[in-house]
């Protein structure tokens, strides 16, 4: 990275990516925001 904010932004960028949307196996490879998704309409 040519800047430590590059930097920074890549990694938080990165985390925001692990968190939300990658597909986990625990929730039977969907993403954290589909699975949170499908929660609420199901418990509406």
């Amino acid at each position: 990275f040519k800047t430590r904010e590059e930097a920074r932004t890549a990694i938080f960028d990165w985390i925001q990516w692990y968190n939300r949307k990658r597909l986990h196996s625990s929730i039977d490879y969907v993403s954290p925001m589909q699975f949170e998704q499908a929660a609420t309409i199901q418990a509406a």
